[in-house]
């Protein structure tokens, strides 16, 4: 098999990471039991480094459903950088201790929506208009706990909703807008469908 050529900032990327990666597992494992003064400094030099090679890109840590450490290479939503967090996982180092990922996958919804600006709601009861404009889909939340008070922190949350459902690539490359209101208003202007079925729906629509 062809070994995969290496830009210079991914090897020195990965060096930075080989160099490293006892001490980024042990965070990665226990960062529940950590307080911001430990992260912090580690936390704040792990972006510096992803930022020599694309400054467009952002490495979060974490663990796997089995306790593996992960280390995630992530666009934050940026189309045109997509193909740039691929290509630097596809030279990752290989190595039997970690879960190295390019982009944030698809994941099931809880119960509850945390808000931006503090605290949950429940939305077992939320539904989902979705309409495709131009090869996008243009998506809106109906939520059937409302204040009218927190209508942007309710749309940001949606949006994070979306993007943990449909996952980072299908969110950047297949959604133009998501906007949250409440459920009888939505439901006024459309026959909306259960939230569980959203990624089901996009897929449908927009061929993924």
């Amino acid at each position: 098999m062809l070994a995969v050529k290496q830009e210079p900032e991914a090897a020195d990327f990965w060096a930075w990471f080989s160099d490293n990666e006892a001490h980024l597992a042990e965070l990665a494992v226990k960062l529940d039991d950590m307080t911001m003064d430990d992260l912090e400094p580690v936390l704040d030099e792990l972006a510096l480094e992803v930022h020599e090679v694309d400054d467009r890109l952002f490495a979060e840590l974490g663990v796997t459903d089995d306790g593996m450490p992960l280390l995630l290479i992530t666009a934050e939503g940026d189309r045109e950088a997509l193909l740039a967090a691929r290509d630097l996982v596809a030279v990752a180092p290989e190595t039997a201790n970690w879960v190295i990922r390019a982009l944030r996958e698809r994941e099931e919804p809880g119960d509850n929506l945390s808000l931006p600006g503090g605290g949950e709601i429940d939305i077992r009861e939320a539904v989902f208009v979705l309409e495709v404009h131009k090869g996008k889909a243009e998506i809106a939340i109906g939520l059937d706990q409302w204040d009218e008070t927190r209508a942007e922190d309710y749309s940001l949350a949606a949006e994070n909703l979306v993007e943990m459902a449909l996952g980072e690539a299908d969110y950047s490359a297949g959604v133009s807008g998501v906007m949250a209101l409440p459920l009888k208003d939505l439901a006024e202007e459309a026959d909306p469908w259960p939230l569980k079925a959203l990624t089901s729906e996009f897929d449908n629509q927009l061929g993924a």
